[in-house]
Order: C-alpha cells, then sequence, then structure tokens
C-alpha cells in the first residue's frame, strides 16, 4: 500500500468538492474511490494508469493519468507520479505517491 501525499492544488480540489458553493458529493464520491484504489494498487484495471507525456512542470518525472471518469465529455482524471520515498518511525521504507493534479482530463 502507499501513502498519498497531495500537492496543495491537489488538496484545494478535494477541499472544493467536499464543501463550499462549489460542491459536489457526486465527483467526490468517484474521486475519493479512485484515490482509494491508487493507493492501493497504482495499476488496477479500472484506473487505466498510464503515463502522461510531457506534463507541464514536470517534464523531467515520470508522470502518471489515472481516470476518476471516462465515458464523459468532462471526463476527471488524477495525474500523480511515485515519491519521493520516505521512512517511518522506525526507518523502513514507506512507498509514496504525490498527487499532483485533480481535475478534467488535460
Amino acid at each position: 500500500m502507499h501513502v498519498l501525499r497531495f500537492t496543495e492544488d491537489a488538496a484545494e480540489t478535494l477541499r472544493r468538492l467536499a464543501a463550499g458553493p462549489k460542491a459536489d458529493p457526486v465527483k467526490s464520491r468517484k474521486v475519493r474511490k479512485a484515490l482509494a484504489l491508487l493507493q492501493t494498487d497504482p495499476r488496477y484495471p479500472g484506473l487505466h494508469s498510464h503515463q502522461y507525456e510531457a506534463f507541464p512542470g514536470h517534464t523531467a518525472e515520470k508522470v502518471w493519468d489515472s481516470y476518476v471518469e471516462n465515458h464523459n465529455p468532462s471526463a476527471w482524471r488524477i495525474y500523480w507520479m511515485y515519491g519521493p520515498d520516505e521512512k517511518n518511525d522506525r526507518g523502513e521504507p514507506v512507498s509514496v505517491i504525490t498527487v499532483l493534479v485533480i481535475g478534467p482530463h488535460l
């Protein structure tokens, strides 16, 4: 299992979907389900995870794209990358996935 870390942009999207004037409980549920699958198994078939080519601002890193929804004109995706890995209190390695952006397909 991986630990998920969120950029400020991704965390703000989660907050906006959960509460406030632009809250969207249906989209929030779909995003959280996709994040749970990503945390457990980034290669889960329903996520359709694949490497994204030339992600803006992260051209040197391998960025991945996973589906939140698919058959929708405004389908959402989760853009993420592996790492940077951390160590827990016992000094054991912890596998980290950094969620960069959550939103409409780029």
